[in-house]
């Protein structure tokens, strides 16, 4: 079985339309919809928007479930100097919690600097840094990469930024991508990430880019756009998840 989550239905309209047989169940509050999508046994999720929502929503998921992978779908505002524009695809190497630390005179202090690690499993410390499963992002870069298909332009992988406060500025956005490396931003990523490495269940995140992370100006966005890309893109993976076994 396989587990999307996303934020807000916007970013699941295409993919619910084609979960097919569908049950809706009550998963702590939320609407959780199983059922079967290129052919594949299927878990989807709204989260909600935000970390704690998030964290929250993914915990509940993995206490019903156990599935062999948690996708993660979206909208994301990407970076200028990642190169990406609006209707772009970006594939996560790692998702990274952009403000939890603490600011000081002298600069940005991540976890890691405080020596205080979010999560400890097994004698290892992770702190800001959550490593998406490098085999699921390898096959999702090389198919939507190979040519199958020419519905996806342009696609990058690199790290995403998760955070509390969107960059609503130029300077702000610029800043955060210098400090993290970031090539976008997102507010639940790192969240659902973290439960994850918890619980030891491969991860994976894919994001259309509605917005260029710039002077807030929304009518330069394009959130539909953003969200039905990145569908599209979940749904040309799974239609081909290699061994049908669902391992990762």
């Amino acid at each position: 079985m396989i587990a999307l989550i996303a934020a807000v239905p916007l970013e699941t309209n295409l993919l619910r339309r084609f979960l097919s047989p569908c049950e809706v169940r009550n998963c702590s509050g939320r609407d959780l919809y199983l059922g079967t999508l290129s052919g594949l046994s299927v878990t989807l999720l709204h989260s909600g928007i935000g970390k704690a929502n998030a964290a929250a929503a993914t915990s509940s998921l993995l206490g019903f479930f156990q599935p062999s992978a948690v996708i993660v779908v979206g909208c994301g505002g990407a970076f200028p100097e990642s190169g990406l524009q609006v209707g772009d695809l970006a594939i996560a190497s790692e998702e990274i919690y952009g403000d939890e630390g603490v600011l000081t005179p002298d600069g940005f202090l991540d976890m890691e600097a405080l020596e205080l690690p979010l999560v400890q499993r097994n004698g290892h410390c992770l702190f800001n840094r959550y490593p998406a499963s490098p085999l699921l992002m390898e096959k999702a870069r090389a198919l939507l990469a190979s040519g199958i298909t020419d519905t996806f332009p342009a696609t990058t992988n690199g790290p995403f930024v998760t955070v509390s406060t969107c960059s609503g500025t130029l300077a702000a956005g610029t800043e955060l991508a210098r400090r993290t490396g970031g090539i976008c931003e997102n507010m639940e990523g790192a969240a659902v990430a973290q439960v994850c490495a918890m619980h030891n269940i491969p991860f994976m995140e894919i994001r259309g880019i509605s917005n260029l992370v710039e002077d807030r100006d929304t009518s330069r966005w394009n959130l539909k756009g953003g969200a039905e890309i990145a569908q599209r893109a979940v749904q040309e993976i799974l239609s081909h998840w290699d061994d049908r076994k669902e391992s990762a």
